[in-house]
């Protein structure tokens, strides 16, 4: 009987250490190129998701402040075009307490609008009713204006337009004095021809929606 030898001890360690560093197999390296790639689709996935969204809060500070801005700037102005300089109420056939003043030369909402004025010389809230301003890039402003879109100006009359693309304007100014009511004490009664409240609302390219609101009185 022929018995085959056995090897050395040296020589089995290292035929097992081939076995072990021999490679890895076909289905191995598929297996790898699968997982590998899941991992770099969710971490894309991730960076493109942040890459979107990271802008979205600069673009809103941005639409708030021009908001904030034009509602300050309507602010200044005089309550009604008859209102005398340094202040004074100015009176209304109706729904008004004053009883000393010029008379109102926007007796009613439908005479809200310019007088044939240009921006820079606004000189009361209701001359902005219904204007809607625009940036570059838009063609309408808010639905709530009626009125077509116009190059967005600055308070001097300077054409902004290209500072903010993608941004509309719409201004609202209305009789509020039932409004106001709701905020004073009940022994407070404010007519509603002697408050108006000035809407501005502010839309940008991400279709987000700003409104800032605040009440002029009759003074």
């Amino acid at each position: 009987m022929y018995l085959k030898p056995e090897p050395h001890g040296d020589l089995i360690l290292l035929r097992r250490y081939q076995r072990k560093t021999a490679g890895v197999t076909l289905i191995e390296m598929v297996i790898f190129i699968v997982i590998v790639g899941i991992a770099v689709t969710a971490v894309m996935s991730v960076f493109i998701s942040v890459g979107r969204s990271g802008a979205d809060p600069m673009v809103r500070i941005r639409g708030i402040e021009l908001g904030q801005a034009v509602l300050e700037e309507i602010m200044l102005k005089a309550y009604d075009n008859s209102t005398p300089a340094g202040g004074g109420c100015v009176q209304f056939s109706s729904a008004s307490r004053c009883s000393s003043g010029p008379s109102a030369t926007a007796q009613s909402a439908a005479a809200f609008g310019n007088d044939g004025e240009s921006r820079d010389t606004f000189n009361d809230v209701d001359d902005y009713h219904d204007i809607a301003y625009c940036g570059a890039n838009v063609t309408a402003a808010d639905s709530a204006c009626s009125s077509a879109c116009t190059d967005l100006l600055d308070d001097a009359g300077n054409n902004i337009a290209a500072e903010y693309a993608g941004y509309a304007v719409c201004i609202q100014v209305s009789f509020a004095g039932s409004e106001v009511n709701n905020t004073t004490p009940a022994d407070v009664s404010v007519p509603d021809n002697d408050a108006k409240r000035i809407d501005v609302i502010v839309t940008d390219h991400l279709k987000s929606r700003y409104l800032l609101s605040a009440y002029r009185l009759n003074f």
